[in-house]
């Protein structure tokens, strides 16, 4: 077939044309060589039967008088019949009387037995038998044998004539279909011709001739078309030619004068990005510097003795300024996120003590508004994550936030789950849910855009620019996950957001503080009116291997103890809650010790917000630990193995009230070179780390930093970015050349105002271990020294480690 498919349009007709002639002769010939030889087999039959009728005729006198001489004479006569092989004739009785065999062999001839009347084919023989009658009564047979030898001569000739016929009607065929095919091959031929010297001359002028009316000329007609409309649009195409080259100048002369523009403009607006980094930059730099001073003259006359009233004005300065410093980073995040310059960085830091940090800086409002505050991470979250734990803070803050300001009673609760996990990838699910107003289903989208609130109107109860939502937003879209919102108007909120992190290499855990104890099956009675909270500490404590026992009360605490004791048992561990309805914590704890298992048990308090003389009070109580809800794990933790190791010591001296600042006091008493030309941020630092009970030395500006630095030994130093004479960035790098001739390393960690793109590359690519935020904290100081004492990196947004 495939050499057929590549023959010329003539060929295959040819072609076509006798194979089919072919083919149709053949069929001819079969049917009628397959007829001619039934005809001459019935033909055959017939004759057969003639002469055995007439045997049976003339043989009647002969069987009637056994004349045996005369009935051969009859069947003698069959030898004018060439086909007749041999005959006999039988008595009534079906005894041969007589027979004839051709070749006179009458020895060798075995007459078959008598059959009915009929013609039989067998073995390439006719077998024809016919009775002898004499009136109505059957006095014998006849039998006639003929062979097929007139048949087989006539079939020899066959294939002779079949053969002529063949030849001479494929001859015939060929002549006629060489001839007939012409009408066809040649209009098409002509059609490739004309395609050809089209293609060739690129003339569409040229028309290829119509000789026909069939489909071929319809297809040469169509084909004339199509190069009429290619020649006129060729035509239209020259006209237009003419006018190109001018078209294009024209066009080049205006994209060259456009480009100028372009380039000017994009320039201009270059420059005018710069100029508004610049002054953001500023803006951060000279807003955050009083505000440090605000806010850390703030914290120091707070952690001294005042009346009632001076602390509340204090309190209300400090949260003032709190709220002003929140106003100023979203109005930056916005116009990093507005000007695409917002990017995540990739540090390793630990999730928990990040959740826990965060969440704990909340606590405050929340007890202020008699919330309460808890947070609860999955026990299958990967501790250590690589990410950027600063912009999960943020979202955290804003989230939560948002749920303690929108919620006048009831809970605020943070879940963190595993959403999905692949190889060293992991997501997690996010979840903050409050018991507050809850949002209309029609405002759920508007709160993720800038300026955007669920109540925008003048007479709105809730403060707030707007951004906070759109930032966060942004944020978790940068950190690979999504945000949405699942609330009802007057039924609470659940904000709901996913980000993805990897995990970081397993490393050796540092061992817990505190004395070592085995906390399986130790039992614990957890006594919290707040749900939440007790089955959050119930599986806490579960994981741990305690046999933990929650209850909603003092009055089934009580009942507890005494069941407990009633066995001969007893609670080594209470977690208790501070703040009940009824009998509260510490007139519990007073219960408790008037029992008669009081000096077995260690009561840990817990509560959302201290208040003034509670830490004498636990001691005068007898309260083994003090802890501010919402109470990290690893606090809760070290402060259960803390009192028990206490339990089991042999001291008999007053053991010392176990808070969250006792566990992670550093005995290290640390030297500190501070680098600071700003009077109010000198006194704010110099003075938090005389109360932290390191020694500290003041340089006014760069110059004074790098002689301290060659000249006595630090153990760290804190380095103000932007000072006069010198810089903090051309300090650092100038004491890291001279480390290189010593040998030694100097920690150093920036303080900035600055928060802008940039500013922490800068000063890790001058050499510093970490920086800091300003307004600084006590909290962000403490974190820094405390991870620089035991060697761990800083995982808190606002003083954050180094990275290669």
């Amino acid at each position: 077939m495939s050499a057929l498919r590549d023959m010329s349009v003539g060929r295959k007709l040819t072609a076509i044309i006798l194979s089919i002639t072919t083919v149709s002769l053949l069929l001819a010939c079969g049917v009628m060589v397959s007829y001619d030889l039934i005809m001459y087999r019935r033909s055959m039959v017939t004759d057969v039967s003639t002469l055995a009728d007439m045997v049976a005729d003339n043989s009647t006198a002969a069987l009637t008088f056994h004349d045996e001489q005369a009935a051969k004479d009859v069947l003698r006569s069959l030898r004018t019949q060439p086909h007749i092989t041999a005959a006999c004739l039988y008595t009534q009785d079906g005894k041969v009387f007589a027979t004839f065999v051709r070749d006179g062999k009458d020895s060798a001839f075995s007459p078959p037995p008598p059959r009915p009347s009929g013609s039989f084919f067998e073995d390439s023989r006719l077998l024809q038998f016919r009775p002898v009658r004499l009136g109505k009564d059957s006095i014998g047979t006849v039998y006639v044998e003929s062979d097929f030898s007139e048949m087989t001569a006539r079939l020899r000739t066959v294939p002779v004539a079949l053969a002529l016929t063949l030849l001479i009607s494929s001859v015939a065929a060929f002549v006629l279909a060489a001839r007939m095919q012409k009408l066809v091959s040649e209009p098409i031929l002509e059609l490739v011709q004309t395609t050809k010297r089209v293609s060739d001359e690129k003339n569409y002028a040229i028309r290829c001739p119509v000789i026909s009316k069939d489909e071929i000329g319809l297809l040469v007609g169509g084909f004339n078309e199509m190069l009429a409309q290619i020649e006129q649009r060729d035509e239209q195409l020259q006209l237009h030619r003419h006018n190109l080259e001018e078209e294009v100048a024209r066009r080049t002369a205006e994209l060259q004068t456009t480009n100028t523009h372009l380039a000017s403009a994009k320039d201009t607006a270059e420059a005018a990005s710069r100029a508004k980094g610049e002054f953001l930059a500023n803006m951060s730099h000279e807003i955050r510097t009083p505000i440090n001073g605000i806010l850390g003259m703030t914290e120091l006359a707070l952690d001294t003795e005042l009346t009632q009233e001076q602390r509340e004005y204090l309190l209300l300065v400090r949260s003032s300024g709190e709220s002003l410093l929140s106003v100023i980073n979203d109005i930056l995040d916005f116009s990093k996120v507005e000007s695409g310059k917002l990017e995540m960085e990739k540090i390793g830091f630990n999730l928990y003590t990040c959740v826990g940090d965060t969440i704990k800086t909340l606590a405050l409002r929340a007890h202020e508004k008699g919330l309460e505050l808890a947070y609860d991470v999955s026990s299958d979250v990967p501790p250590q994550l690589i990410g950027d734990p600063g912009r999960l803070r943020q979202v955290l803050l804003n989230l939560a936030g948002n749920a303690i300001k929108f919620t006048e009673k009831g809970e605020v609760l943070v879940e963190i789950v595993k959403h999905s996990e692949h190889d060293a990838n992991v997501e997690l699910h996010f979840k903050i849910t409050d018991t507050g107003i809850g949002i209309p289903a029609d405002k759920h989208q508007l709160l993720f855009h800038a300026f955007t609130q669920a109540d925008s109107s003048t007479t709105r109860k809730y403060g707030g620019t707007g951004l906070g939502l759109a930032i966060s937003a942004r944020l978790v879209e940068l950190m690979g996950g999504r945000i949405w919102l699942e609330s009802a108007a007057g039924k609470g909120s659940t904000f709901h957001f996913t980000v993805c992190y990897t995990k970081q290499p397993v490393q050796a855990e540092v061992p817990l503080p505190g004395p070592v104890a085995d906390l399986k099956d130790v039992p614990v009675l957890v006594v919290d009116d707040n749900e939440t909270n007790r089955r959050i500490l119930y599986e806490m404590t579960s994981r741990w291997g305690m046999k933990p026992l929650a209850v909603d009360g003092a009055p089934s605490a009580l009942a507890a103890i005494e069941e407990a004791g009633q066995r001969g048992d007893f609670f080594p561990v209470v977690l208790m809650d501070a703040h009940m309805p009824g009998m509260d914590g510490f007139k519990l704890s007073e219960a408790i010790r008037r029992g008669p298992s009081a000096g077995e048990m260690n009561i840990l308090m817990l509560t959302s917000g201290g208040q003034q003389g509670d830490a004498a009070r636990c001691r005068q109580l007898g309260i083994s630990a003090y802890l501010l809800k919402p109470v990290m794990k690893t606090d809760l933790h070290n402060a259960i193995l803390t009192v028990l190791g206490h339990a089991h010591s042999d001291s008999a001296a007053v053991l010392p009230l176990v808070t969250r600042f006792t566990l992670s006091k550093s005995s290290q008493k640390l030297h500190i070179l501070v680098a600071e030309d700003n009077a109010v941020n000198q006194a704010v630092i110099l003075r938090v780390l005389e109360k932290m009970g390191h020694t500290s030395v003041l340089a006014r500006n760069g110059k004074e930093a790098l002689a301290f630095a060659f000249s006595q030994k630090f153990d760290l130093a804190f380095m103000d970015v932007q000072m006069p004479e010198m810089d903090g960035l051309a300090a650092t790098e100038a004491i890291r050349l001279r480390e290189k001739t010593t040998g030694t390393h100097l920690a150093i960690f920036a303080m900035t105002a600055h928060a802008m793109k940039g500013d922490r590359e800068r000063c890790l690519q001058a050499g510093m271990d970490g920086y800091l935020i300003k307004p600084i904290r006590f909290g962000d100081i403490e974190k820094t020294l405390s991870s620089f004492s035991s060697a761990k990196p800083v995982s808190s947004p606002n003083a954050q480690p180094a990275r290669a």
